[in-house]
């Protein structure tokens, strides 16, 4: 809100003249605020007597917060049923619901979702709204908005989550919109503050060379997208109990986009995030041509080679390759990281790994701080070593 103190206002004109939309009109000797000012601040910059200011209210959207409650999970489903995001994501919102005291329950959206609920169930939730209706066969921006608004503005969680996936990315932003709530995206940690319950959401910021913990103070629901492969997901429980309440939306769940086909593009070969054990190459691969010693050692484990960004950056690997902040999160049974520092951008995408297996000839490398076995030593020494060893076991 712009504001004129006419007490020192001398009716000079320049306001008006410096304001680049237009806004601002001289009546009757003092300046008259239009409805185009956009509050830029360019008048205050040039009022030699300080005669205008700037007020921003802060706007509390929801001071009632002990209205809101509940953990929601947004469960992903499509042709190959739950997206895992939507179990590992369950996995996170039953510690964040039992610190609250709160019920974690689960959205399902889609057509014929079979026992997709029954899962949700087994796997934390305590309740699931379950929307099974045509309109939502195929996904659509506006249908799943406008189903999963309703949803929100009648139950009024506390905190929601759902997958920082193309889905996820794509409709839980207009979700935010139209209930007026805070969102954060692309999360690879959220916790609890203890002192007044807020969700801590840490994110990768400034290009993943900075973690970022961001805090909805007043808008409810707080919302969070979050990465797969961050979070784990809770075995499977056949013998928990849950309620499933089938919804019908009250709103008009039509689109302007008509999904005429839809085709599942086959995997790539280089699915990181599938496999259960990842060689994984830095810098200290020296060149290129480490890639093909790290293949011999992927191949007799069964395994699939990765890497850091340097050597991607480096052009030494493809893309489809790299872990970290700015790649792709994995959580692999075993991780063997070869010639890897261990920055912290690089750890961010691989740390939720059962087991991690450091060769470094540094013995100083942050990477041994998070690792579970660590070996000094030159790389092209110690692999052959293990490749033959393993070997010997297999035929033995």
């Amino acid at each position: 809100m712009l504001k004129l103190d006419e007490t020192r206002c001398i009716g000079c004109g320049i306001c008006e003249d410096q304001c680049p939309f237009g806004s601002i009109t001289m009546t009757d000797g003092l300046p008259v605020v239009g409805q185009s000012c956009n509050l830029c601040g360019a008048c205050i910059e040039q009022c030699e007597v300080e005669a205008l200011s700037l007020k921003i209210e802060k706007k509390s959207q929801h001071p009632q917060h002990h209205l809101f409650s509940g953990v929601w999970v947004y469960a992903e489903f499509g042709d190959q049923g739950l997206a895992d995001v939507s179990l590992q994501l369950l996995g996170i919102g039953r510690s964040l619901a039992d610190q609250r005291g709160v019920e974690l329950a689960a959205v399902l959206l889609g057509h014929q979702t079979g026992d997709a609920a029954a899962g949700l169930i087994g796997h934390g939730a305590d309740t699931v709204y379950r929307i099974d209706h045509p309109a939502l066969a195929a996904f659509t921006d506006q249908c799943y908005e406008a189903a999963f608004s309703e949803l929100i503005t009648a139950h009024k969680p506390e905190i929601v989550l759902a997958g920082a996936t193309a889905i996820g990315r794509s409709f839980i932003p207009g979700v935010a919109t139209t209930v007026d709530a805070g969102l954060t995206a692309d999360c690879t940690s959220l916790s609890i503050r203890e002192e007044d319950g807020a969700l801590l959401q840490t994110r990768p910021a400034f290009g993943g060379n900075v973690m970022a913990t961001i805090v909805c103070q007043d808008a409810r629901p707080q919302m969070a997208t979050v990465r797969p492969n961050v979070m784990k997901q809770l075995p499977f429980d056949s013998q928990r109990t849950g309620e499933i309440n089938d919804v019908i939306p009250k709103v008009q769940l039509t689109s302007s986009v008509e999904v005429l086909e839809s085709s599942t593009q086959q995997r790539a070969a280089i699915n990181i995030q599938e496999s259960d054990i990842l060689v994984s190459g830095g810098r200290g691969l020296e060149d290129e041509k480490g890639f093909e010693l790290l293949a011999q050692l992927a191949a007799v484990l069964g395994g699939k080679v990765s890497a850091s960004r340097a050597v991607v950056d480096a052009g030494w690997i493809p893309y489809p390759h790299q872990v970290g902040q700015t790649g792709k999160t994995v959580a692999p049974k075993l991780y063997i990281a070869c010639g890897i520092s261990g920055a912290v951008q690089h750890v961010a995408g691989m740390q939720s790994s059962e087991t991690i297996v450091a060769i470094n000839r540094d013995p100083d490398a942050p990477i041994f701080d998070v690792a579970d076995y660590g070996i000094v030593g030159d790389l092209y020494e110690v692999i052959p070593k293990l490749i033959a060893e393993i070997e010997r076991q297999r035929t033995a």
